[in-house]
């Protein structure tokens, strides 16, 4: 099966209008919140700040979190992924991150990067380990055009059976068939 890549902006509208099954936040020692997690957690009113304070999830120790999105997110799902104090190597982190999502049946996941880095070797073992667990679709948020450019690089040296998005051009409308129908204004 090809794996098709996509990279997009990260940014709140971006998040709106993603069509996949489930979101992967990694979360690391910042706070408040930063990246995919800060909103996610943003858009779910507080759901993971609330979890981290008071001690359900613990992000240093590596811990994982789904959270059901509750119809505030196109995605169904979201799982947060703790970053450990001690930091472990990209493969091994993306080898554990896509192994929880494919035994959770995702098949189509919208990513970022942690501390907002444009690209990493963390980004080539997630499409490495991608193609590996079967997805079909992967995401990949931050600066679009950056990471488009060096997914191509990382599909030539690969070599992963994958087909690659470039992001939409910036300050183009989404188009009408996604736009909300017309209604009467609520105030």
């Amino acid at each position: 099966m090809t794996l098709r890549l996509v990279a997009g902006d990260l940014s709140l509208a971006a998040l709106d209008s993603l069509e996949v099954d489930s979101a992967a936040a990694l979360v690391g020692p910042e706070r408040p919140l930063t990246g995919l997690a800060g909103l996610l957690d943003w858009r779910l009113c507080g759901a993971l700040s609330r979890a981290i304070l008071d001690g359900t999830f613990a992000p240093e120790k590596g811990e994982v979190l789904l959270l059901p999105s509750r119809g505030r997110l196109p995605m169904p799902r979201v799982f947060c992924f703790g970053l450990p104090a001690e930091p472990e190597p990209a493969e091994a982190l993306a080898g554990r991150v896509l192994k929880v999502l494919a035994r959770a049946g995702a098949r189509s996941v919208a990513l970022s990067l942690p501390g907002g880095a444009a690209f990493s070797p963390l980004a080539r073992a997630l499409v490495g380990a991608g193609a590996e667990e079967g997805l079909a679709c992967e995401v990949l948020l931050g600066d679009g055009r950056a990471i488009a450019r060096e997914l191509e690089g990382v599909l030539r040296e690969l070599r992963v059976d994958a087909a690659l998005e470039a992001p939409a051009p910036r300050g183009e409308p989404r188009p009408a068939a996604s736009l909300p129908l017309k209604g009467p204004v609520v105030r």
